[in-house]
């Protein structure tokens, strides 16, 4: 039987390690408790370098604006945040900004944040830092702001560094029922977003560069744009534009039959022994003042410039495209050609300046085009009706208009001319040859 001490003795052991028991059991608790925060901590920090690994895995032919869409999506899923969005700047003041980009859960006023301008100040705009809000109160005016404007109690606005400049900031947060334990946004939750903000304006830095190389692609594509028109207006200087695209497509253009063209020559009369009192540079000045005019009339018309020798100047309508018009087309031409030249010679006459005189032949019939070589060919026409307007040309006389029999019969219902009979040309004979004098009012 034991005595009352040793009972006592006995329940003072028993009450401590109960009293220990207690604690160790409090503590083992209270370790649970903060391994399960830590295992939250850690998966959160996994989730965020998820949105960075997304953020690196993006299309580099992505638009920011995709980017930044897809971000905000991705912080609330990947942190457990209830509102994200991106302030931008906002046209071209300096320190404002808008909210974009804004993906929000539950109630949040998307549409009142998102019209909304937030003016950042100056002093915490230039020191590039971050601001973390968890608590009820503060005195700092701009988290007060922040607060009642953007409608959020536990937030991190964080900025996005680009080129050493602000190129906007991250703002997220969680509304209070859904905070963990004593906890709300957490540091490394802006290690998070600067990690984040590092990817940004390392796409931004590839957009540019892409933007810069484009620029130089459109810029190269101009001017090869520039040079190809160039070449192809000298082609056509050359060529008519159909024999061009023949050219160009099979690496030849086959000659072509005419059945009827109007050709046209002009020629000054006493060219050799005017152009002696000329110096070269003089003449040939001379010769280009007046075909220039002459290729101004013929464009006019629709009619193709053949070829220039010397003082002599060709052409013909109807080819490469036929047309019904071409000898009137022609006549009309040849005649504005008489009138530039009869100008010319009366302006000249009155300041005792040298002057041209010209005669004018044309003629209708079939010729065969195309051109023949293979280096510096030209477009030119063969067949008896080609040196029959020749003749026309020689046989005329200064400031006439000299046509065919067979020019005649397709213009004479429009043209007033004068029949000379029949006038002997060299190698031909004797041709029937009209002078056209004017149109027929």
């Amino acid at each position: 039987m034991s005595s009352p001490e040793n009972s006592e003795s006995a329940q003072k052991e028993i009450n401590y390690y109960k009293e220990r028991l207690k604690k160790l059991s409090s503590s083992c608790m209270g370790l649970e408790y903060r391994n399960a925060d830590l295992t939250k901590d850690v998966l959160q920090m996994s989730e965020g370098l998820k949105v960075i690994a997304e953020l690196q895995d993006i299309d580099a032919e992505s638009s920011m604006d995709e980017l930044l869409d897809g971000l905000s999506e991705s912080i609330n899923v990947r942190l457990r945040m209830d509102v994200t969005f991106i302030l931008m700047p906002y046209q071209d003041k300096a320190l404002h900004y808008q909210p974009k980009y804004l993906k929000a859960f539950g109630g949040y006023n998307t549409t009142g944040v998102l019209a909304k301008i937030i003016s950042i100040p100056e002093d915490f705009f230039n020191a590039k830092n971050a601001i973390i809000f968890n608590h009820e109160t503060t005195e700092d005016e701009f988290v007060l702001r922040l607060r009642e404007e953007l409608e959020l109690l536990h937030f991190i606005l964080s900025p996005i560094i680009h080129d050493d400049a602000i190129f906007g900031y991250i703002f997220t947060g969680r509304r209070s029922q859904i905070l963990q334990t004593d906890k709300g946004i957490l540091p490394y939750h802006q290690n998070i977003l600067e990690a984040i903000g590092g990817v940004i304006s390392a796409v931004q830095n590839q957009i540019d560069r892409n933007v810069i190389l484009e620029r130089l692609v459109e810029k190269r594509t101009q001017e090869l744009k520039k040079e190809k028109e160039l070449s192809e207006n000298l082609l056509l200087n050359i060529l008519p534009y159909e024999t061009t695209q023949e050219l160009k497509a099979n690496g030849f253009a086959k000659a072509k039959d005419y059945n009827i063209v109007t050709v046209l020559f002009t020629d000054f009369k006493n060219f050799t022994q005017l152009s002696a009192g000329l110096t070269s540079q003089k003449l040939v000045a001379e010769i280009d003042f007046y075909f220039r005019a002459f290729d101004n009339i013929i464009s006019k018309y629709g009619i193709e410039k053949i070829k220039t020798i010397g003082d002599s100047y060709m052409c013909a309508a109807g080819l490469p495209l036929a047309k019904e018009t071409h000898a009137h087309d022609s006549v009309l031409a040849a005649l504005e050609i008489r009138d530039f030249v009869e100008k010319v010679k009366k302006e000249r006459k009155r300041s005792k300046k040298p002057f041209f005189e010209i005669r004018i032949g044309l003629n209708s019939g079939p010729v065969v085009a195309g051109i023949v070589g293979i280096k510096k060919f030209a477009y030119d026409i063969w067949g008896d009706t080609v040196n029959v307007a020749s003749r026309m040309e020689s046989s005329s006389e200064a400031g006439k208009v000299n046509i065919s029999e067979s020019t005649y019969n397709l213009i004479k219902d429009d043209f007033i001319c004068t029949y000379r009979g029949k006038v002997d040309a060299k190698n031909k004979g004797e041709i029937d040859m009209y002078f056209v004098e004017k149109g027929k009012d």
